[in-house]
């Protein structure tokens, strides 16, 4: 028998229900900065028309699976009955639209945490959402950036939300910011996490303000201190993939499933961008969640059909405009997986096209420490494909 495979068509959209509002004040927050350099900075709240708008545009789509992600700012400041309007609107469109082809849809959330209570963690479980929570290792180092308008902790709020959102049963990862000081305190930082129950974790590097030189500021993270928390951090994750333990760690992930010749799931990491939906609360929609400004504005929801808006010029010029590889990369034996990394860390441009990425040297060295071990990581993951593939079928 041959089974033949329709190539599921999935679509994301990142919206800010709430603009880049926000009840923390984190003191590296890249969005604030970008927000700061708009003409118009606060979006406000995002209104059930426009909501509609959006929910109504994605389903025009030819897709098979609707991925919707909630960001911010804080996007929990939209409310939880937006939430529930939004979900019910969702899912009675596909209802609709299933009587002629099924529509799959989910929905992810990120947050800093300490807005959670019961009937946030039961609607949660109710749809299915996957939470995105951000924290930054122990307290010593989270409550260092991530803190209150009035300067005060944070920690302990994220640990009740977390409590909260295990206790109905809701999926919760783990988005820790990579500072300086997180880096040099890598160790600490990996069993921490891991000690709170957290086998899904992203390390996002911190951002520098958009358009100034990296490295000014008391959070920029050096090359240097990134190398050095990559390979601790890939020690650990190592070690504990050696004894069987159920921890995903997102970039290392992806590159076991680059060295499988299979695309990374995360655009940062494919070497060129795409035209992705952000979508802020105004129903304008920009193509980068690092790049919500008004050079980079691509349409808006009440106007535009995402269709149109992915086809735009102002959309084609930021996806050309990241496919300059500088010549030294070409030769680069990390290349493959490396693929010169994210735009926001190529910036600023010279002359039109991104710098080499700011972590260059970091990236060198970690694939020649990890390189090996990423390759036997492969190599045991396409056999234990092999074990699993049925017998005697052909799969096309």
């Amino acid at each position: 028998m041959v089974y033949t495979w329709k190539i599921m068509e999935a679509v994301s959209f990142l919206i800010k229900p709430a603009s880049g509002r926000c009840n923390l004040a984190c003191r590296y927050c890249f969005y604030r900065d970008v927000a700061e350099k708009r003409a118009i900075e606060d979006f406000g709240l995002m209104s059930e028309s426009t909501a509609e708008f959006l929910i109504d545009r994605a389903f025009e789509l030819d897709a098979d699976l609707l991925s919707f992600g909630f960001q911010g700012g804080e996007p929990t400041m939209a409310g939880l009955p937006f939430f529930e309007r939004f979900v019910a609107r969702t899912r009675e469109r596909a209802e609709r639209v299933g009587t002629d082809r099924a529509i799959r849809v989910q929905f992810t959330l990120q947050t800093n945490g300490t807005t959670m209570d019961a009937d946030w963690a039961r609607f949660f479980k109710r749809e299915e959402f996957l939470i995105g929570l951000s924290i930054d290792g122990p307290r010593v180092l989270h409550d260092t950036y991530r803190v209150r308008r009035d300067d005060s902790p944070t920690y302990a709020a994220v640990i009740d939300g977390v409590a909260l959102l295990r206790a109905e049963g809701v999926p919760v990862n783990a988005l820790c910011v990579v500072d300086e000081a997180t880096a040099d305190n890598a160790e600490f930082v990996y069993r921490h996490l891991r000690s709170r129950g957290f086998d899904w974790i992203q390390f996002i590097p911190c951002l520098d303000p958009l358009g100034e030189a990296p490295g000014g500021k008391p959070w920029s993270l050096t090359p240097e201190a990134f190398g050095r928390f990559l390979k601790t951090t890939f020690d650990l994750r190592y070690a504990e993939w050696g004894r069987g333990a159920n921890v995903n760690v997102r970039w290392f992930d992806n590159l076991v499933t680059m060295a499988l010749g299979q695309p990374p799931e995360s655009c940062g990491m494919s070497g060129s961008c795409s035209a992705n939906f952000t979508v802020e609360a105004d129903g304008s929609v920009y193509p980068c969640d690092f790049y919500v400004t008004e050079e980079w504005r691509i349409g808006n929801v009440r106007a535009d059909s995402f269709a149109a808006i992915r086809k735009c010029e102002t959309a084609r010029r930021f996806v050309e405009s990241s496919r300059s590889i500088d010549p030294e990369c070409v030769s680069c034996f990390a290349f493959p997986l490396c693929r010169g990394g994210c735009r926001r860390d190529r910036e600023p441009f010279v002359d039109g096209k991104p710098a080499r990425n700011r972590y260059c040297s970091a990236f060198k060295d970690f694939f020649r420490y990890a390189g090996e071990r990423i390759m036997e990581m492969a190599k045991a993951e396409t056999e234990a494909r092999i074990a699993f593939q049925p017998q005697g079928r052909a799969l096309k």
